[in-house]
């Protein structure tokens, strides 16, 4: 079982969902395996960690993240007035992290979906000793991605269990309440508290699961 916290989120952890802090104190947790996060790119193609398409429920500003240039963004604080955070780029994290745990990167794309790919990959390369995985909801960014860097493990985010495994994906990553014995080697999303884990305890591949998760602690200690 790997144990992947969702956003950096941990239990204690100060810090909001996303930020570059919340993200390295997650891995600094030994009884995390690895770290999820969401990237999306800004109107001048920053690559820039955020889930939403937009920024007002995350920060104190307003606005599309393709619409606004990274130092446009860089204006508002996206972690909280105790504890304040700019928004974080792919890079910033990434030049930052120095160990071999997981790193799952779900890319958002809603425009110039090559361009992204293209500055993704050349991330991919520059940061090859890190052990980095792709996932999106888009088939078409996977098959790029995996295209022009097929060293890279691509895989596929889906609310229902797949009838059977493509060949171009590496991994599924499912959702929690639909995942299935013959393909216990996925990923499963999201875990947020103990009611959900006590459900997804009831599968018999419990163990063998890979999780992401709100509650990486807790797992952690009621896995047994």
């Amino acid at each position: 079982m790997k144990i992947i916290s969702h956003r950096g989120i941990c239990e204690h952890s100060k810090w909001k969902e996303n930020t570059l802090e919340a993200l390295l104190f997650a891995l600094q947790q030994k009884e995390i395996d690895g770290i999820e996060l969401d990237v999306r790119m800004t109107k001048d193609h920053a690559l820039v960690i955020h889930h939403d398409v937009m920024i007002h429920s995350s920060s104190d500003g307003t606005g599309v993240i393709s619409w606004l240039t990274l130092s446009e963004l860089y204006q508002y604080n996206f972690g909280t007035k105790k504890h304040p955070s700019k928004i974080a780029t792919l890079e910033n994290l990434l030049q930052n992290i120095h160990s071999n745990k997981e790193i799952l990167i779900e890319i958002k794309s809603d425009y110039e979906e090559n361009i992204m790919i293209q500055k993704i990959c050349e991330l991919l390369k520059k940061y090859s000793f890190l052990n980095i995985k792709i996932c999106s909801f888009k088939e078409s960014i996977l098959r790029k991605i995996k295209h022009q860097y097929p060293k890279i493990d691509v895989g596929k985010i889906t609310f229902l269990n797949p009838e059977k495994k493509e060949v171009n994906f590496n991994f599924y990553s499912v959702y929690y309440k639909n995942i299935s014995s013959h393909f216990s080697s996925n990923y499963v999303w999201t875990i947020k508290n103990k009611k959900e884990l006590s459900f997804l305890k009831q599968n018999k591949d419990f163990e063998v699961l890979n999780i992401i998760t709100d509650i990486p602690k807790t797992v952690f200690y009621e896995r047994k």
